[in-house]
Order: structure tokens, then C-alpha cells, then sequence
């Protein structure tokens, strides 16, 4: 591809529109180049002759499963195995530890909510693995929430390039937990199966997806509106459980809100449920009537 942009300035400022309209993530000024590389691509899988081809198609037609796919390409982010190492170790160290007492002869749910192509959840499932001598008779339960997306596809098929295992997975665990595949890494049977992936709009209702004792919600918050932020954090505190635990970033918080977390961190990024029970604010649920359309147009689409 030429270093020219092929769309016209309105067409970006529409996607960015669109892409807070349906997910409620805010695409910045400066993604014009992921805009075109990604979309092109997409464009010609979709059997257009060219991206301005589909952006026109889109914006004049109004199709909602176009409009989808144009918008989940645009959210896919890049990840890494273990990435962002000290929450792994929060949890094998301090998290898991903490749950074991409680949950000794049953099942500990861990769920990456955006797991994108996987790499986070898969990191949690070599984690407890090594874990499982250690904490005894404690069943860990893996699940991998995203839109629906070629990324989510490709977690479920546990399948990665030689680069990608190369970011932030050491060797011992490449040769313990993967098969060499062509030029591709395959992620072992065993290991995939233990993980069950759900197609979600991470937007929609969430009650479905159960509780859970560790959500992982990592490195996200920053790319999501206000309005979309507040929603997303309100369910999670839905879908953690009493006694589990809520993982952020190691470098991001919680506001003042809390949304039914107590207000210290166990560990950089983490939050444990309030025993308290949680009632919105009344400005929380003022920006939640305001999603009414929004919710809709999810619904409608997911």
C-alpha cells in the first residue's frame, strides 16, 4: 500500500463517529493510518475493488453487519503474552492464593473480558497450570469474552506466528504448551481446551456471561468514552463475584466511583469486591439513560 491516504477527511471523521456510536470507543487523530492498512485489507477479503469502494457501501447502504466488521477491525489492539508481567504475578502470588481457601474442592472462573487474539487468557491458562500442584484441588475455569472478530477467531483457533510467540513468552513454556505448525505456533489441545471463547459485545447486557472470581480487564479503560466506560465497569462489578477480584492495568484505577470495588488495591491494578452492596450514583445513572440509543443499536447488532 502507497503512503497516500485513499479516503476523503469526512470518511474518518464518520468511522470515528460509528466506532463511539457502536462499541464506544473513541478512535483518535492520529489513527488514519491504522484506519486505511486494516480496512484495506478487510475491503478486498469483502470483495470490494478497493476501500473507498466499501467505506462507500457502508455510509450509503447503512448495512449493520458491514458496519460491524469495519468496526471490530478497527478495535482489534495489539497484546502480548504475559504483558504486563506483575499482574500475572498478582495473580499466581496473591490472587489465586487468597481464593484457594475458599474455593478448595471446586472451581476458581477466570475471565479476560476483551481478550482480543488471546494471548491474555492463554497466559492465565499456562499460569494455573504451573499452579495446579501448588494449589491443590482447586479446579481454574478459563473463559475469553471479545466482539466477534477475525482476532477472537484466531484465539479460538490458538494459532500464532513466530513472532508473536516471540513477545513476552519464554521458550520453556513455547516448548511445554505449543506445536510447531508450518511458520505458525499452535497452542496444545490440552491447554485450548480448557478455554471456552464467547462472541460478546463487550457493550451489551453481560448477565448471561455469569460471575466470576478474577475479570481481567486490562489496559482498556483509556480507550473507551465516558458514558461507555461507566457502563463496562458497572458490569463488571456485576460479573465479579463476593470475595473475587477485579484486574486493571497495573498502571490504571478506578475513580472515586469504585463501582462495588473496595477502594485500596490488593495489588498495582487490582480490586477486591465490596462486601457493601453497590447503588449507582445518581450522575452514573444519569450517563446511562443517556446510552439508551446506543444500547439499542448494540442489541440490535450483537
Amino acid at each position: 500500500m502507497s503512503g497516500s491516504l485513499s479516503l476523503k477527511p469526512s470518511y474518518y471523521e464518520a468511522l470515528k463517529r460509528l466506532t463511539a456510536e457502536l462499541v464506544g470507543v473513541k478512535l483518535g487523530d492520529d489513527h488514519t493510518f491504522l484506519v486505511e492498512t486494516r480496512l484495506a485489507t478487510m475491503a478486498r477479503k469483502e470483495g470490494f475493488e478497493n476501500l473507498s469502494q466499501m467505506v462507500d457501501e457502508l455510509f450509503s447502504r447503512g448495512q449493520t453487519r458491514l458496519a460491524i466488521h469495519v468496526v471490530t477491525a478497527l478495535l482489534e489492539r495489539a497484546t502480548s503474552f504475559f504483558d504486563g508481567r506483575a499482574g500475572y504475578e498478582a495473580m499466581g502470588d496473591i490472587l489465586l492464593p487468597k481464593l484457594h481457601p475458599l474455593y478448595r474442592g471446586g472451581s476458581v472462573r477466570i475471565l479476560s473480558y476483551g481478550c482480543s487474539s488471546g494471548q491474555e487468557i492463554y497466559s492465565a491458562a499456562i499460569l494455573a497450570d504451573k499452579l495446579k500442584h501448588v494449589l491443590p484441588d482447586m479446579d481454574i475455569v478459563l473463559t475469553g469474552v471479545d466482539y466477534p472478530s477475525q482476532a477472537l477467531e484466531r484465539a479460538k483457533a490458538g494459532r500464532f506466528t513466530h513472532f508473536e510467540v516471540q513477545r513476552g513468552l519464554p521458550i520453556r513454556h513455547l516448548i511445554k504448551y505449543f506445536d510447531k505448525d508450518g511458520e505458525d505456533w499452535v497452542v496444545k489441545r490440552s491447554l485450548r481446551n480448557r478455554i471456552t471463547f464467547i462472541d460478546h459485545n463487550l457493550l451489551a447486557d453481560i448477565d448471561q456471561l455469569g460471575t466470576h472470581q478474577i475479570v481481567m480487564f486490562r489496559g482498556r479503560l483509556g480507550q473507551f468514552t465516558t458514558p461507555a466506560r461507566i457502563r463496562i465497569l458497572r458490569g463488571l462489578g456485576r460479573l465479579v463475584s463476593a470475595n473475587g477480584y477485579l484486574m486493571l492495568g497495573s498502571h490504571e484505577k478506578l475513580d472515586d466511583m469504585n463501582f462495588g470495588f473496595e477502594r485500596e488495591m490488593v495489588a498495582p491494578g487490582c480490586y477486591q469486591k465490596s462486601q457493601k452492596q453497590y447503588i449507582p450514583e445518581p450522575d452514573i445513572q444519569d450517563s446511562l439513560q443517556e446510552q439508551t440509543d446506543q444500547e439499542r443499536a448494540i442489541n440490535n447488532t450483537a
